[in-house]
């Protein structure tokens, strides 16, 4: 009788969770005495204050060699120029070759060379974000094809997440205790945590907005981007006891 009594209280409190996840993932313990499964979000906004560039650069030759020789030519002046704005050895990943013969086909099947690509990435991280700009110019001067990636970071970031973090175990604690009150028991001590998982975004949000004005070539109008906002957020799962 009184396991039964126990297993209802212990499903009525999961029903009141209605706003979280399911209860428990599988293989998560949990004890034997009346307790709730409760989940928490942390999230902490930040202006970024640096932003990570990745340029591509591609050759397509009809040579293997001369392909390289153009893309290694264009990752060397852009390295060349990185000191410039800053950027130290620390803050700049070149990645290896990637070179192969481009192939395509026919209607009738038969195999057709386009010549040889080569590839390679160089991802830089710039500190001083009034130069964006100019470091993106730099880049396609230097031979690059594409920037295939452009994320805005903040240099706090281990703090950041720490602070997501701790709003989230924060957030659980609370809403097991609402719980708690509501069928007039007590909180107890932590039994086990199932899971904690952080995520990074980036976002133009339209309450948060700051302009940034980069200076342009000489001649030419500035270009002009609208800095985002960073976004470090963290969720927790935890099973607490009730006191008896």
């Amino acid at each position: 009788m009184e396991s039964t009594m126990r297993l209802a209280t212990t499903l009525a409190l999961y029903a009141l969770l209605s706003a979280a996840p399911p209860p428990a993932h599988a293989g998560t313990p949990l004890p034997d005495a009346p307790h709730i499964v409760a989940s928490g979000q942390g999230e902490v906004e930040a202006k970024p204050d640096q932003v990570r560039v990745t340029f591509q650069f591609n050759s397509l030759q009809p040579a293997p060699l001369a392909a390289k020789q153009r893309v290694d030519a264009g990752v060397a002046r852009l390295l060349a120029a990185l000191p410039g704005f800053g950027i130290g050895d620390a803050d700049v990943t070149a990645s290896d070759l990637d070179a192969a013969e481009d192939v395509d086909y026919d209607d009738d099947g038969r195999r057709i060379s386009r010549g040889y690509l080569a590839r390679r990435e160089v991802t830089a991280t710039l500190h001083d974000l009034d130069r964006f700009n100019a470091l993106l110019d730099g880049g396609l001067a230097a031979g690059a094809v594409a920037i295939s990636q452009v994320e805005f970071e903040s240099s706090q970031a281990p703090e950041l997440r720490q602070q997501a973090k701790a709003k989230a175990v924060e957030d659980a604690r609370r809403e097991a205790s609402e719980v708690a009150r509501s069928f007039g028991a007590t909180l107890g001590p932590v039994y086990s945590v199932d899971s904690v998982n952080a995520r990074f975004s980036a976002g133009y949000g339209a309450q948060s907005l700051d302009r940034i004005i980069v200076t342009g070539s000489r001649g030419q109008a500035p270009g002009r981007y609208l800095q985002p906002r960073v976004s470090y957020a963290a969720s927790v799962t935890a099973v607490f006891e009730l006191e008896r």
